[in-house]
Order: structure tokens, then sequence, then C-alpha cells
């Protein structure tokens, strides 16, 4: 009876520090970044000047070889940062028909590992009704899946991605913070927001027809995705977004967008800028493939840009380096991958090949399976 007191109480202090009711307006002078705690602004920590331009490549799909043999690798490999040091990019990824060989070797090499769900359901209406345990099911048993068959330390799986960008207002939120998430970057801005934590109510604009958090969660932060400026006018969250309606343009034409979208940021607050790069830009979209090549060499001229991980971003708000001596660090792990090529049943008795790094379970991993058991 004991113990069960205790686990009790240690329960309802964790999900006390995880969310709280208030959420009032935050207050810059109680906000402290020493306390991980940043309210929502427009203003960085630095002056213009001293302020390196952070952008966030975040390719979001499944990790399968054709992807990142003809498009992953060659496009982020070999580039390098200002710095000297190899450039790094976030890679949100889901679970059915993923590498995790693909998603080991994307670890090892510095790059960034988030979720973008089990499932990857593409009906919108799944996400906005999702319930809390079911988004704790779709993020943290990929979080379970991802760190177990690609054999990567969990807690070097920070961060979230919803399909479509569709969140449950405080159900998404609870649920990633229950499973030790430490942010979320699926809320589009119209404004060019930094990072900010939920300590205090955001003052971000709420869109794609999604419910946003109200309650506060202390220490948990949003990386927004600041709107793009499509080619009809509209504004769109993703690079495909952008181009829907717009399949054939030029080369040349579609790099110069991509410069332009980044210039818009980097000529007003310099506020950290995340590209979302989905696996349908490619199979869609003619010539986008070598005009976002191009347009990255071309960015790759200035000195004050930076590709680096979304956790590189918060880390530089909690102690912001001036463009003279900011550094890339990328954070790397050191494990072994024993590839093994898997046969397995799922759910629906149907046949999936995964490709792990440890033996392979009894059934493919699913929602409420994560190891296959």
């Amino acid at each position: 009876m004991k113990l069960t007191i205790v686990a009790f109480l240690i329960l309802g202090t964790f999900l006390q520090k995880v969310q709280s009711d208030d959420a009032g307006k935050c207050d810059t002078s109680t906000c402290l970044i020493e306390n991980n705690c940043r309210c929502s602004m427009l203003e960085g920590p630095l002056t213009l000047e001293e302020t390196p331009q952070l952008i966030v490549l975040a390719f979001a799909s499944a990790a399968k070889e054709d992807i990142y043999q003809k498009i992953w690798s060659p496009l982020v490999m070999a580039r390098k940062n200002p710095d000297g040091e190899f450039i790094s990019a976030n890679f949100y990824i889901n679970h059915e028909y993923s590498d995790y060989q693909i998603v080991h070797d994307l670890a090892v090499n510095g790059f960034e590992i988030g979720v973008h769900s089990v499932t990857n359901t593409v009906d919108q209406e799944y996400w906005r009704n999702a319930t809390e345990e079911l988004l704790e099911q779709e993020f943290g048993d990929q979080r379970k899946i991802m760190a177990k068959f690609a054999n990567i330390p969990a807690d070097k799986i920070r961060g979230t991605l919803t399909p479509q960008l569709q969140l449950n207002g405080d159900s998404s939120t609870t649920a990633f913070a229950k499973q030790g998430f430490t942010y979320d970057n699926s809320w589009p801005s119209k404004t060019h927001l930094y990072p900010y934590t939920l300590d205090y109510a955001s003052g971000q604009d709420c869109t794609l027809g999604t419910k946003c958090p109200t309650q506060s969660y202390p220490g948990f932060w949003v990386a927004p995705i600041i709107d793009l400026q499509g080619q009809d006018g509209d504004v769109c969250a993703t690079i495909f977004g952008c181009f829907r309606n717009s399949s054939d343009q030029s080369v040349e034409e579609i790099s110069q967008w991509f410069v332009e979208q980044i210039n818009a940021v980097k000529n007003d607050n310099k506020a950290p800028l995340t590209l979302i790069i989905e696996q349908n830009l490619f199979e869609s979209v003619n010539n986008s493939y070598d005009a976002l090549v191009d347009a990255l060499d071309t960015i790759q001229k200035s000195n004050d840009v930076f590709f680096v991980s979304q956790s590189r971003v918060i880390e530089w708000l909690k102690n912001p380096e001036p463009l003279s001596t900011f550094k890339t660090a990328a954070d790397t792990i050191e494990t072994d991958c024993v590839k093994s090529f898997c046969n397995l049943k799922n759910e629906k008795d149907e046949e999936r090949t995964m490709i792990s790094c440890i033996p392979c379970p009894k059934k493919y991993p699913w929602l409420g399976n994560p190891e296959g058991n």
C-alpha cells in the first residue's frame, strides 16, 4: 500500500511538471532562458549583426533506400557550414516501410532524428481528433521503435513533426511531453517568431484548422514553421505546398524562389527558419531536386548562414553565441548496427520487410506493440 501511494505521488509530481492549467501572459522579466523559459516573440537574443542565420532542413518521410541514396545522402552529406564543420539537418521518420539501418547511419553522421508518427496516416481528421492515448502511441511508440531497431539512444530523439501539420491542441502537446519529447516542430506561424517555450500562453496564430495548446507546459519548446510565400501568392508551410499548383517551373525559377524565402527572413529579424521537405516534393514537382541543390550552393556562399539541427537552434537560444564564434556542433552518436533483414507480418497479417540493427522481432512493430512482441 505504501508503494502504491509513493508511486501515485511521483506520477502526480511528473504530470504537474509536464502540464499545468496556468498559461497566463508571458513576462520576460520572470520567464528567463537560464530556467529553460522563453516567451513567444519576434526578437532574438543578440543584435542582427551578431546573429547567425540558422536554417533547419526538415526531411519528413519513411527512411527508404531509394530516397536515401538518390536524395538525402547526395544533398546533405558533403556540405559544410562557414565554420568548416559538416552541416546538420532533421529527419522526421515515420515507421511503415522504414529501413532502420538508414536511421542509424543518419544519426551516426550527426543528423538529428525526430518522430513523424508510426502510421503517417494521410487523413487530417485522424490527427485533429486523435485522443491523447492514441497520440502517445503514434509518437511515443515510434520513438521506442527507432531507439530499439536503429540502436540509437532514446534521449537523442527529442522532437516531433505531425503528419499534415495537424495538432489536436493540448492533447497533442500533453502526449508529446509525457513521452519525453522536448520540442514540437508542427505549428505554422504567419510571423517570424523565434522558438519559445510553452511555460506561458503563446502569441502564435492557430492555422490550418488545427487546435493549438492553451495550457502551460514548462520547458517544452515550440519550433515555429515560418510561413513561406508560394508562387501563386498564397502562404504555405511546406515546400511541396508552395508548388502544389505549379509543378513545371525551371531549375532556375525554383532555386531563386528558395533563395528569396531565406532572404525574406535573413533581411528581417534572422529568426531560425525550418524548411519542411517531404518525399512528394521530389515525386511531384519537376526539377525540385536540382533546384534545391542549386539553391543550397547559392545560400552557402554567405558566411552568416548555418544549416543545423532543431536541437542546435534551441541550444543556441539557451547560450547565444555571436556569429563570430558560432560553431555547428553536430550531435553525433557512436553505436553499432548489425544489419538484419526481417520478413514479418503486421497486425493485418500482411507481409512487411524491415531492416533492423538488431535481431528481428517476432512481429512487425506497430501501435501498442513497438517492440514487435
